[in-house]
């Protein structure tokens, strides 16, 4: 599917992935509508759209509801008269033990990473089988696949996210409307800094841009699955075949970061 010329929705675009998103669809010529909570920042990501494709534009909204959700996409189709693109990036990141984890925790992170995720994309599809054209990317996370340490509901909202769109998949094939998984590895965004725990994994950061180039080949090329950066995707494959093995080390690799931490404080 050629991106010149369509209409996007980008969610979570204030920052991070979201903000490169938009930024890489605009550049290819895409109309991006923004989707964020904060105001400033989201219209810096739109002003910066604007220098590829004046139209875009920003909806200033939270999508933890449905009915913030369903009003984004009918905001849309009213401003542009379609929505082509779809893409669901807005997350947020809880980093706890499980055993500190409450309900509430899970029910707000499946709300915002699995549930809006849902609403904008059932809003959309409508118009998408009519003019049997269009596609919708969710941004999941290798945490989806791959169990981290104080990441169970983050990656059980991944998970559903990941295989609910894997079911779309079969169920919309050869109706021309695509549905795709781009599944981000170590990005260097802001979600690392907001939680009460520090995250496990101490390595290389990769930029936000990655994975904005995987989305916007996902639409072009049809991709149902795709990790960025690549290489990510090897262990998601392994767990499986080495779930126990490599469990074990998460689990040793974990109390090492956090003897560390407490030694360093």
């Amino acid at each position: 599917m050629k991106i010149s010329g369509k209409v996007a929705i980008v969610t979570g675009a204030s920052s991070g992935i979201g903000r490169a998103v938009a930024f890489e669809l605009a550049g290819r010529g895409a109309t991006v509508a923004s989707v964020a909570r904060r105001e400033n920042e989201l219209a810096a990501t739109v002003e910066q759209c604007r220098r590829s494709t004046p139209a875009s534009f920003d909806l200033v909204e939270d999508l933890s509801s449905r009915e913030a959700c369903e009003r984004t996409v009918s905001t849309v189709l009213d401003r542009c008269g379609r929505v082509d693109i779809v893409v669901n990036n807005a997350g947020i990141s809880i980093r706890k033990p499980a055993v500190e984890t409450t309900v509430e925790d899970v029910e707000r992170v499946m709300r915002i990473n699995f549930f809006a995720p849902v609403y904008l994309t059932l809003a959309a599809l409508p118009g998408m089988l009519e003019r049997r054209a269009g596609s919708v990317v969710n941004i999941t996370s290798v945490a989806g696949y791959l169990p981290n340490p104080k990441e169970s509901a983050y990656g059980a909202s991944k998970a559903a996210l990941s295989m609910w769109s894997h079911g779309l998949a079969v169920d919309l094939h050869g109706t021309g409307v695509h549905i795709g998984v781009v599944s981000p590895g170590p990005i260097a965004t802001e979600i690392w800094d907001k939680d009460e725990y520090a995250a496990s994994y101490t390595g290389k950061l990769y930029p936000p841009e990655v994975v904005a180039v995987a989305v916007a080949r996902s639409i072009e090329q049809g991709h149902v699955q795709r990790t960025a950066p690549r290489k990510f995707g090897i262990p998601q494959m392994l767990y499986p075949i080495f779930g126990g093995a490599m469990r074990r080390g998460l689990r040793r690799y974990d109390a090492r970061v956090e003897q560390s931490s407490r030694a360093k404080s």
